[in-house]
């Protein structure tokens, strides 16, 4: 086709067709369209046949719009309306479909300065907004995640840091609020100016390289006061998409309280170790059901004869000279039950100068246990008594032998007593007579306390010996009170004896017990005229009980009865006579007899001793 370059509006036509900018020209109120190049009917989603229709009756979705509005403001006033990016809703292939354009509206005035038309030029920026709303969206869901965030989140832009965002948990690690948004990190936070984290921040700007804090200490301001503070952290380089760092995303979580329980855990385990370390007593501390020698202080591995090379294994390992002794299923037993253990003079056979030799010991497993009351190790003290115990047995033999060579004169001085007794009162001198039944008497007490000795030489070396058989229980009570009972005017001892039980243990060591049970029931109710004894059954055991009127035990005493040589204290010692071997000895005998003995006293109130034995 020919063009005549003279002809202007020929050339303005082909010029407003040919655009790739939307044109439209409106004539008159109606707004009827004169011109709709192809740019502006394609986005219209029309063609050619519009032209000439009023615009709102060309394109109807865009009733309800504010479009046709602004238009007859426009053609009212004469003044020109422009937007950018503005939202419109048109029909495309049939669809309603979302379009954003930067447009203008620019009226045409006659000579008269009347509006006649409006130029209506746009630009279609909808895959720049398209793509603006998907960066916000997208932005804004990123933000919405670091709110949501159930660990401190925050971004810091530029090299200043400056405080972009944080969520409410990283205001809260801070001890600050919202009002620091916008600050430099070292404004919001002056506190940490002295600390690693600014120099952490810029190397992680610098270089782009994340670092990764574990447990970092910081010190931070809350109320006022500055507070030890420990975190787990994560400061990451921020890039836009040309790959430049623009900021720093810091990711933190409080460990505060878990890192302070456990170093005072350990500040605790630290004192502990040193105080079973610096004891003067020889102490170890085993660990889990294996027994594992964790803390062993020197006394302790002199009394094994080991050094320290020995932590940290099973106790098994540690000491092997102890298997097939004791110890080892005793530890494992008080770590399966938690129920203590206690021993005294418990033989162990170690190495001593290179060659296995007997130790004596008193030692305690203590089971410890956690918040569960679940056991978790095991505290084990102990005493060397070798040499106490040598020098026990030294005594014991002594005693033994004593004992021994007492017996045989005393005897002889009681038989000759006797005979002297019956020849002074043949001759009928009933004074002289009665000062040697005295004397008789004292020699059978003396006798009695050389048999006191003398069984307590055999219990210590084990060579009491014990001959069952049986016998009424109630039988042998009533011959034992008959027998007493004439030995005292004072007291009257009332019986009530409906056991009918039969047993099978020593009769004589038993006649022995329930004898010291009378004895001592008169002895220390002086001022009382009656003596109650009685026995029952219990479930499968015949128990005696014997109940003076007397001095009684104090509470803080009694567990003390049945100790060797205990004896009443303060000046009570030298009213009641005896080595206090009585009760020791009736206590080993019922406890070889499979037996229980104990004592109820109230101070003052008097006493009541019980035994008991299996029936048969």
């Amino acid at each position: 086709m020919r063009i005549n370059l003279q002809d202007k509006a020929s050339l303005f036509s082909i010029i407003t067709e040919e655009s790739a900018m939307p044109i439209g020209l409106y004539v008159g109120e109606q707004l009827i369209i004169e011109i709709a190049n192809k740019a502006i009917l394609k986005a219209w989603g029309k063609d050619e046949s519009v032209i000439g229709m009023p615009l709102e009756v060309a394109l109807p979705e865009l009733n309800g719009q504010p479009f046709i509005q602004i238009l007859k403001n426009v053609f009212e006033t004469g003044i020109a309306y422009e937007a950018k990016e503005d939202k419109v809703e048109l029909i495309n292939n049939g669809i309603l479909q979302t379009f954003y354009f930067d447009f203008i509206y620019k009226p045409f005035k006659d000579e008269n300065g009347k509006v006649w038309a409006i130029l209506n030029n746009a630009t279609d920026v909808t895959e720049l907004v398209n793509a603006k709303l998907k960066c916000k969206e997208s932005e804004e869901l990123f933000r919405q995640m670091i709110y949501d965030a159930p660990v401190a989140i925050g971004i810091l832009r530029g090299n200043d840091f400056v405080v972009e965002d944080a969520n409410d948990e990283l205001l809260k690690i801070w001890g600050k609020d919202k009002s620091i948004l916008g600050q430099k990190i070292i404004d919001a936070l002056p506190e940490i100016k002295n600390q690693p984290f600014p120099k952490l921040l810029q190397d992680v700007y610098q270089n782009g390289v994340a670092h990764y804090g574990y447990e970092t200490y910081a010190k931070l301001e809350f109320n006022g006061l500055l507070e030890d503070c420990y975190f787990n952290f994560v400061y990451d380089p921020i890039r836009d998409k040309d790959n430049n760092i623009t900021g720093v995303m810091v990711v933190a979580n409080d460990v505060s309280i878990q890192v302070k329980s456990r170093l005072a855990f350990e500040e605790s385990e630290r004192r502990f170790k040193n105080l079973v370390l610096d004891t003067p007593m020889a102490t170890a501390y085993y660990e889990t059901e294996d027994i594992i020698v964790s803390i062993v202080n020197e006394e302790m591995l002199k009394f094994w004869g080991k050094d320290k090379s020995i932590i940290g294994l099973p106790f098994e390992e540690a000491i092997p000279e102890l298997k097939g002794q004791p110890f080892i299923n005793l530890l494992k037993e008080v770590y399966r039950t938690g129920v203590p253990y206690h021993a005294d003079q418990q033989m162990a056979f170690l190495p001593v100068d290179g060659e296995m030799k007997p130790q004596w010991f008193n030692f305690t497993y203590k089971p410890l246990r956690n918040a569960e009351g679940k056991v978790y190790a095991i505290l084990h003290g102990a005493t060397d008594v070798t040499k106490l115990v040598q020098l026990q047995k030294q005594k014991d033999e002594f005693l033994g032998i004593a004992s021994h060579e007492l017996k045989t004169p005393v005897t002889s001085i009681k038989a000759y007593t006797q005979v002297l007794e019956k020849m002074i009162r043949k001759e009928g001198d009933e004074k002289k007579a009665n000062m040697v039944h005295k004397m008789d008497i004292q020699l059978n007490r003396l006798t009695g306390l050389i048999g006191d000795l003398l069984d307590v030489t055999k219990i210590q070396s084990g060579k009491m010996t014990f001959n069952p058989v049986d016998f009424k229980f109630d039988a042998l009570v009533n011959e034992m009170v008959d027998e007493i009972q004439h030995t005292t005017s004072q007291h009257r001892i009332e019986l009530d004896v409906n056991s009918n039980a039969s047993v099978y243990a020593d009769k004589e060591r038993i006649g022995q017990v329930i004898v010291n049970f009378l004895s001592n029931a008169i002895k220390y109710s002086n001022d009382a005229e009656s003596i109650f004894v009685a026995s029952y059954l219990y479930d499968d055991e015949v128990i005696l009980s014997v109940r003076d009127y007397g001095i009684g035990i104090s509470r803080d005493l009694q567990h003390l009865v049945f100790d060797q040589f205990y004896r009443v204290g303060g000046n009570l010692q030298h009213t009641y006579p005896g080595l206090g071997l009585g009760l020791y000895i009736s206590s080993e005998i019922v406890k070889n007899e499979g037996g229980r003995i104990w004592v109820e006293s109230e101070e003052g109130e008097g006493s009541t001793f019980y035994f008991s034995l299996k029936v048969k």
